[in-house]
């Protein structure tokens, strides 16, 4: 086996920028002008909202503390984590005929399985910031006391 891992060429590189770029700009200028506009504006009158047990105040705050680094967590486990299953179940990194963007060599044993390890332990730190995001979200809840006097505007504004 090569002591150096197969690079991509030149064009594979263009391929692979202009791919992920399709999606990431999009997202981007959605997010940028549509969402976090809107949200601003939700989060106004959020507790105004009811949804069964709680208030929108309430939503928005568990969706930050416990949803926030939960789906962080599912989205980088659902991107990198069978990679890195696969160079713990293998330990070589990288894996035989991966391609890189750069030089590199060739790491086996407990040498390749280090960021595989420290990937894992990010993620189930992540999940656990997620659970404690509760009491956070919990504590916080209780100290707030939100204008209500913004709900009659909202009140006028949706008749």
């Amino acid at each position: 086996m090569a002591e150096w891992a197969p690079q991509y060429s030149k064009a594979e590189r263009i391929r692979l920028l202009l791919f992920h770029a399709a999606w990431a700009v999009p997202l981007f200028l959605l997010t940028e002008f549509f969402f976090f506009p809107w949200f601003e504006h939700y989060v106004e009158t959020a507790h105004c909202h009811n949804y069964g047990s709680l208030n929108g105040l309430e939503w928005v705050i568990y969706s930050l503390f416990i949803g926030l680094p939960l789906g962080l967590a599912l989205v980088v486990l659902a991107i990198e984590g069978w990679h890195s299953f696969r160079v713990l179940r293998l330990g070589q990194s990288p894996l035989p005929d991966e391609k890189v963007l750069r030089p590199t060599r060739y790491a086996y044993g407990h040498r390749a399985r280090i960021k595989p390890l420290i990937f894992f332990l990010l993620v189930v730190f992540l999940c656990g910031v997620s659970v404690q995001g509760f009491f956070w979200a919990d504590a916080m809840i209780d100290t707030l006391s939100p204008d209500v006097g913004r709900c009659l505007g909202q009140a006028l504004q949706d008749a």
